[in-house]
């Protein structure tokens, strides 16, 4: 996500191995592939895979307490399980027998008992239905991240019941942790640069910090940002847990983030909350938005969806084309959009849906979306920068600075205007540049052009107005 851009420990490190696809409702003919279980950190190799459907095994946890958890996949002589308080270990088979005892998850008491008493000593904690927050980082800030969270859950349940998936309800309790610092953060996982906030599929807890030591905007908009950000992670935890996403399967890069995008939408002001599955994601579309002011967004010819659907890692940009996309696919070709979510959800435990045979680029994903879709990318691409451009937009950085960029080409005796607005002294002059590209070398010599800064987006919107004569 912009300048606090998402991190998802497993899906980022996995790197898209091994695969082809799929196989469900009779609408693809090839089995899928697995995944190497070294690439999301375990140490067993290679062998014939079976999921689980259900089992529970008796073994041991990281203290070698005897427990019950449950079995997700079978991987040659080895297991992997899910540990009664929803962690995912490999177990040689002999150290995990199946057993006719019912899987114990962890109430929530004990679970807080013992993360105060080794993890997270000194932290204050929460506790609901379904969660349970860790926190040293300001009221505020714990409590719209759980309202957040609290929100969302209900609404996602609600839209992938819409999509005919079944779900179900979390076995184990679903962990929050909010660190107050950056250090602090830094100290419990080292992740890269400007990651604020990452869900860990093995561990199943989505983790974030309050406070950055690189902060250099307002304290108001940086809370904003990491909710966003949060709120996106909280989407990956949600679907992993109700099965809609099984845990290690490995979904196509642009669906995985995209719904989570499409899950994700906050709002911005004094009170943040959800918006609603579905919602504009006010976020993405700044990000879009020199995009859909460029001649390109004018005369598409498919590469944006095929960059995006190939991507086997994001951008931020990245990140914010596959939320157009899932949402203008969502919302404009419901009845495909749902198969094909349908279709990946069938993935299991280290199946993937597509291979990488390039840096960053999976072929067999671009298959399978235009087996749902349609071959006509160029037709696709042009309906859904219509869609994107009348989509309601609040700008979350209407109260910074905005640059009015204007061009007033000679045409006779009057001269043809045009102008618009950019977060960016650079994106204008960008802008100009590109008009400037359009009239003859006659009319672009004599040609007017200026970029001129305003307080906010609302000063700038009118100076602009004003000037077209509006």
């Amino acid at each position: 996500m912009p300048g606090a851009r998402t991190f998802h420990l497993i899906l980022v490190l996995c790197l898209w191995s091994n695969g082809l696809l799929l196989w469900t409702e009779g609408l693809v003919a090839q089995p899928p592939r697995h995944v190497d279980p070294r690439e999301f950190g375990f140490d067993i190799p290679p062998g014939t895979v079976r999921a689980g459907s259900g089992e529970a095994v008796t073994t041991a946890d990281d203290g070698g307490n005897p427990v019950v958890g449950k079995l997700l996949v079978d991987v040659g002589d080895n297991r992997i399980v899910i540990l009664p308080d929803g962690r995912l270990v490999a177990r040689p088979k002999q150290s995990a027998t199946i057993t006719d005892r019912a899987f114990e998850p962890i109430g929530k008491d004990a679970l807080t008992a013992r993360l105060l008493a080794s993890e997270f000593a000194g932290f204050k904690t929460n506790q609901t239905r379904r969660y349970l927050y860790l926190y040293n980082t300001s009221e505020e800030f714990a409590l719209a991240t759980s309202r957040i969270m609290e929100t969302m859950f209900p609404g996602v349940a609600n839209y992938a019941k819409a999509q005919k998936i079944e779900i179900t309800e979390p076995d184990v309790p679903l962990v929050v942790v909010m660190f107050r610092t950056e250090d602090e953060f830094q100290q419990y996982q080292r992740m890269p640069t400007g990651v604020v906030a990452y869900y860990n599929i093995l561990d199943n807890r989505v983790v974030m910090y309050e406070e950055s030591k690189r902060q250099t905007m307002k304290r108001e908009l940086v809370i904003q940002q990491s909710i966003a950000t949060i709120a996106h992670e909280g989407a990956h935890q949600i679907l992993h847990n109700i099965g809609v996403q099984k845990r290690l399967s490995r979904w196509p890069m642009w669906l995985s983030e995209g719904l989570a995008e499409f899950y994700a939408p906050t709002t911005f002001g004094s009170r943040l909350r959800w918006k609603g599955a579905g919602q504009v994601n006010d976020m993405r579309m700044f990000e879009l938005e020199m995009y859909l002011k460029s001649r390109e967004s004018d005369q598409p010819d498919g590469q944006m969806i095929e960059h995006t659907v190939v991507a086997g890692r994001l951008t931020s940009t990245g990140y914010a084309s596959a939320w157009a996309l899932t949402h203008y696919l969502a919302k404009n070709k419901r009845t495909n959009f749902n198969d094909y979510v349908r279709a990946v959800s069938e993935l299991g435990p280290l199946e993937t849906a597509g291979e990488m045979v390039a840096p960053g680029v999976v072929p067999a994903n671009l298959d399978l979306f235009r087996e749902h879709f349609g071959e006509d990318l160029g037709d696709l691409n042009t309906r859904l920068v219509l869609h994107l451009k009348k989509l309601p937009y609040s700008d979350p950085f209407a109260e910074w600075p905005h640059f009015v960029a204007t061009v007033a080409v000679p045409d006779g005796r009057r001269a043809k205007r045009d102008a618009n607005i950019f977060h960016t002294q650079d994106m204008a002059a960008k802008w100009i540049q590109e008009a400037l590209e359009t009239v003859d070398v006659q009319q672009r010599s004599a040609a007017a052009t200026e970029v001129r800064a305003f307080p906010n987006r609302e000063i700038a919107s009118r100076y602009a107005r004003q000037w077209l004569g509006q």
